[in-house]
């Protein structure tokens, strides 16, 4: 009896941390493993600053991660983010970049099986700034007009896309409505934003003003000829 007694003591501390380790583990691995899709924010990192991206990237990346049911839980309280590595892009051109899923910080357990898509394709041009005309807008009657039309400043510096840039030939102003009165106007009005969200003023305060002079337009008279024969033999000739 002793000497079991002298056993049991000597595998005693073996024995209680035989069973704390089984008890950690079914806490952790007993409630089992699974699946979940979250989409994670998609982020361009380290572009040089003369180049920009003038292609729509998407917003955010489908991830599928694989992983222990707790683990799972804990994701929807991280601020997870896929980051897109740009800093070698130095001309302008485009470029498919595969998403490295290694660079998503994932808690230990969990595991990103795929995502969507896994690569993208940047279109890169290089960022110039340049001076292009204004255009009036103007929206009047068809029996109104304006002269003596002076719009300042006449052009506007624009930042966007060299190649977009290049063809742009001219920016319109916000409508110009007037007020329908004869005489000379001073209206002060914004321009409008040239297609393409990656064309931006290089001047967000920018006012342009337009001035004229409005008149209604004179109508030619109508002449009526009288009824005489020989004039109509005449005119015929």
């Amino acid at each position: 009896m002793s000497a079991f007694i002298a056993l049991f003591r000597r595998f005693n501390l073996h024995f209680w941390a035989i069973i704390i380790a089984l008890a950690l583990w079914i806490q952790v691995h007993g409630q089992g493993e699974g699946s979940l899709s979250m989409d994670v924010p998609l982020q361009v990192q380290g572009l040089p600053a003369d180049m920009m991206i003038v292609n729509d990237l998407p917003d955010h990346v489908k991830l599928t991660v694989k992983g222990l049911q707790s683990r799972l839980k804990e994701l929807r309280q991280l601020s997870l983010t896929m980051p897109v590595d740009a800093s070698d892009i130095t001309s302008p051109g485009v470029v498919i970049r595969s998403l490295q899923l290694s660079s998503v910080a994932m808690p230990v357990g969990v595991k990103i099986e795929k995502a969507q898509p896994d690569r993208l394709e940047l279109q890169v041009d290089r960022q110039v700034k340049r001076s292009i005309p204004i255009h009036a807008n103007l929206e009047l009657p068809t029996d109104w007009e304006i002269s003596g039309l002076n719009i300042s400043p006449g052009q506007v510096e624009l930042i966007g896309p060299e190649v977009w840039l290049e063809a742009l030939r001219q920016v319109e102003t916000t409508p110009i409505r007037p007020e329908l009165k004869a005489g000379p106007f001073d209206i002060t009005v914004g321009v409008e934003s040239p297609s393409g969200k990656a064309i931006r003023l290089a001047d967000n305060k920018i006012i342009i003003e337009v001035k004229g002079i409005l008149s209604r337009k004179i109508e030619a008279p109508v002449i009526i000829l009288p009824n005489n024969p020989a004039v109509e033999e005449e005119l015929q000739q």
